[in-house]
């Protein structure tokens, strides 16, 4: 039975999965840094500005892990939802029939997520193809991928070796994935509030960056043109600001990955987003040389 995608614009989302699955997020982060590098050397040739091409490369750099992230990530929480149901679901239909390829058989008709499509798929290699329950749930966590799938699988297929109580062994796997399911949200709940304070140091980093800035060109260039210097501050002279800024993004983001998904490459869309904010910042109001403490007479 072939797997069902499901479709995203021209984008098949089960494509990119296996593909991200296949090659390793680390994989993914060297290609995007290595087309971020080029993008970037690009657009400072075009431009020669660094803060563009810094911004464009950095950007380039963090939407694709971002993006690969993101779809495994999804992947793997349906599946950490729904595997555990049905890890209980065969246990009690091993306990009714007593055998596991007439309870596979039955919790086939059942829905699972994506799931359901590795069940169908498990049952026609038995049936259809004559492999052995072991081999197919080999196969089934060799195609997802999945950490909570790898740890059950091997449980089952060594309590089908063993001659162990499959129906209680299938239960405890069941009542593991839930457990694990549970503390991963209250992991995620309690960590919230300590996200939400990052994000919001973040930006009032940014925003005393930006008031300190502003007033410190406009007062350095009022103090060139008493003393007869001709010229003002140039963007040049902030510009190792900006590469300050853009790091404290940069890090910010990655750090917020490790807090919430345990794991850097989570980080990669909270990095982009504040990175597009410095961005903006340093281009609509500090480069741009506008003294908005002046208006209150600062």
């Amino acid at each position: 039975m072939q797997l069902n995608v499901i479709q995203h614009g021209t984008i098949d989302i089960s494509d990119a999965r296996l593909l991200v699955k296949s090659i390793g997020l680390p994989a993914v982060t060297a290609a995007s840094a290595a087309g971020g590098m080029a993008i970037g050397c690009i657009v400072f040739a075009l431009t020669s500005g660094i803060d563009m091409g810094l911004f464009a490369g950095l950007l380039v750099s963090l939407i694709p892990v971002a993006y690969a992230h993101r779809t495994v990530a999804v992947y793997d929480s349906d599946v950490e939802s729904k595997a555990p149901e049905f890890f209980y679901d065969l246990s009690e239909q091993v306990k009714a029939s007593g055998s596991i390829v007439k309870a596979l058989k039955r919790v086939s008709r059942h829905e699972y997520g994506i799931i359901s499509d590795e069940v169908c798929r498990m049952l026609s290699e038995v049936e259809e193809e004559g492999y052995d329950i072991a081999f197919a749930l080999r196969a089934m966590a060799s195609r997802a991928k999945n950490s909570y799938i790898d740890r059950s699988v091997s449980v089952i297929v060594e309590a089908l070796t063993t001659s162990s109580s499959l129906e209680s062994i299938l239960k405890a796997v069941a009542s593991d994935g839930r457990l694990s399911g549970s503390l991963k949200k209250e992991r995620q709940s309690g960590i919230s509030s300590s996200i939400f304070v990052i994000y919001f140091t973040a930006v009032i980093f940014l925003a005393v960056t930006m008031l300190c800035l502003t007033s410190f060109m406009h007062l350095s260039s009022e103090m060139r043109l008493a003393s007869g210097v001709e010229g003002v501050v140039t963007r040049d002279s902030v510009m190792p600001y900006y590469v300050l800024s853009v790091s404290v993004a940069l890090c910010t983001g990655l750090t917020i990955g490790e807090m919430r998904d345990a794991s850097i490459y989570g980080g990669a869309r909270d990095a982009a987003l504040l990175l597009l904010l410095t961005f903006l910042v340093y281009e609509l109001v500090i480069f741009p040389g506008y003294n908005l403490l002046g208006g209150y007479g600062i």
